[in-house]
């Protein structure tokens, strides 16, 4: 026979998460949280999108403006200690990089441009080539 305990909660009972996916499909795990209705995964998500919404105070902290390389390496390198403690996506991360990379090159040519005006040099302006010829390549072996 079938023994039955009455303290027991079997899982089949409990409602199942409201979380949706992109296709419209219903989370198949129980959900835990009577208040949102939400399982333990997309609950714990939840969360962390909420804590995680405003990181402007850890990232730039006294920071007022990128004047220099100085202050993009410092937000460089507090962007790297909220993606180790896992605080900020990847793809935030990535994103923000890839800006501070922009800054960097804007500097660099702004330094150039500075020199150039400064110092110009008997060459003159720098010239820059745009099209340039293909080598001509003899065929290798014979084309019989």
């Amino acid at each position: 026979m079938n023994e039955h305990t009455t303290n027991s909660i079997s899982i089949n009972h409990l409602p199942h998460c409201r979380h949706r996916t992109r296709t419209g499909r219903l989370c198949r795990l129980p959900a835990l949280d009577a208040h949102s209705g939400l399982c333990f995964r997309h609950a714990s998500l939840r969360d962390r999108q909420i804590d995680d919404g405003d990181l402007s105070a850890a990232l730039l902290g006294s920071l007022t403006g990128f004047n220099s390389a100085a202050d993009v390496n410092g937000f460089l390198s507090k962007l790297l200690f909220l993606l180790v403690q896992n605080r900020i996506s990847t793809k935030r991360a990535a994103v923000l990089t890839y800006i501070c990379a922009q800054l960097l090159r804007g500097f660099r040519a702004m330094d150039l441009e500075t020199a150039n005006l400064e110092a110009p040099g008997d060459s003159g302006p720098q010239q820059v080539l745009i099209d340039l010829l293909r080598p001509r390549r003899e065929p290798v072996g014979n084309p019989s």
